[in-house]
């Protein structure tokens, strides 16, 4: 947890734990780098060296050599099946059932002998909600029944991005604290810090979000390679109607969203803008002032549309070609 905004954002996390023992709502833009956060603040919690002036987590402890291991029984994580194994946890799933991408009411309900257990090492019981975006509309009901009456030393906190996708029922019982984003040129230079080879590009194609744009660049340089490639194939009038193979395994979220924002900055350029989310493309997209301005509005309002059936199962390879369609059209 290197990263400068990150250090502030942890001395505003201690400060807010130590004064309150309601739920605790950390919510940005980069939320896999609060859940990193949160995960290294709890250890140091949970951490039982004896000094004092000792660092924590020492990782040395019982304690931390439980959680290290992710058995420690005064920890839970509440988190979908597929983000689960993103992090590396072990699960064991039936068969060749898909790891599902949302936060069940079953998982809450598998916690409820957790949430009346008393603790274990004589400390505070922590819940980790991540991201809290998975959660469906039963699911949080089934949580919120705990969160409104916690049993004592029971402390939970609800790790995600998007704040307005929860229910007002459960924000009103959480104490929120909102870490900005951070701005561009501070990613890039630690991202440069990490040696991630053109950090530019990486940042936009993953949403700006620097730690997934570190995470692609070392953990999946094929994922950032197809996004890249996407961009270039929708920067190119004359490709639309060619889809390059292969691209189908961005994701169609990924695919959905990065035209979207390709988009809005064919619309910036269009009107003698800059390039709001991929200026290092800027230069091939001076088509884009050719270009009506209504046309560009009703392709970017049929992404959208299309953006809200990301998550359905459909057929990603005809997902696309769709997409290259739509992007078609501006040159009819």
């Amino acid at each position: 947890m290197n990263a400068p905004w990150l250090h502030r954002a942890a001395l505003q996390f201690n400060q807010l734990i130590d004064a309150t023992t309601a739920p605790i709502l950390l919510h940005g833009h980069q939320a896999r780098g609060l859940y990193d956060l949160v995960h290294a603040q709890l250890g140091a919690l949970l951490c039982e060296a004896a000094s004092r002036t000792a660092l924590k987590p020492c990782g040395q402890c019982p304690a931390c050599h439980m959680r290290a291991s992710n058995g420690h029984p005064d920890l839970r994580l509440l988190m979908p099946q597929a983000v689960a194994i993103d992090l590396g946890f072990p699960l064991d799933i039936k068969g060749s059932a898909k790891p599902s991408g949302d936060i069940r009411i079953d998982d809450v309900r598998d916690l409820q002998s957790y949430f009346t257990t008393a603790s274990s090492r004589g400390a505070d019981r922590y819940v980790v909600v991540y991201p809290f975006d998975a959660m469906n509309t039963n699911t949080a009901n089934a949580l919120l029944k705990t969160l409104e009456e916690p049993p004592r030393g029971l402390r939970f906190v609800l790790v995600g991005n998007r704040v307005d996708n929860l229910l007002p029922t459960i924000r009103s019982r959480c104490q929120s604290l909102h870490v900005p984003q951070p701005n561009p040129s501070e990613c890039i230079a630690w991202l440069q810090e990490q040696g991630i080879q053109a950090p530019e590009v990486a940042l936009s194609v993953a949403m700006n979000d620097p730690f997934e744009a570190s995470n692609l660049a070392i953990a999946q340089p094929d994922q950032l390679e197809l996004r890249r490639k996407l961009l270039e194939w929708l920067a190119n009038p004359d490709q639309h109607a060619w889809v390059p193979a292969g691209l189908e395994k961005a994701g169609l979220a990924a695919v959905l969203e990065l035209s979207m924002r390709l988009c809005h900055d064919c619309i910036h350029i269009a009107h003698g803008l800059k390039a709001d989310y991929f200026g290092w493309l800027a230069p091939k997209l001076l088509w884009a002032k050719q270009v009506p301005t209504h046309q560009w509005s009703l392709l970017y309002n049929s992404l959208q549309r299309e953006f809200h059936l990301a998550h359905h199962p459909i057929n990603p390879r005809l997902a696309l070609e769709f997409v290259g369609q739509q992007w078609q059209t501006l040159n009819q």
